[in-house]
């Protein structure tokens, strides 16, 4: 779990987690004490993605996104 958080925080998002456990808590702050190198970066990056939900209910004529690619970037 903690490398995957890591990978997210390096992509430059924030990632939200939710523990009570207070060892799983501590783990989760340790993601700041050490960084993923280019190498590891680039085998994350070589694992396939998809999207669970194509979310078309955020698509309509009327709204900001007229289509899927204009909602995930061209990458659908």
């Amino acid at each position: 779990m903690q490398i995957a958080l890591r990978w997210i925080y390096q992509q430059g998002a924030i990632p939200i987690v939710k523990s009570f456990n207070k060892e799983r808590m501590k783990q989760n702050i340790e993601i700041f004490d050490w960084e993923l190198n280019q190498e590891e970066l680039d085998k994350i990056s070589q694992i396939h993605q998809s999207r669970f939900q194509k979310a078309e209910m955020f698509v309509s004529d009327n709204g900001p996104y007229k289509t899927l690619e204009e909602l995930w970037d061209g990458d659908v």
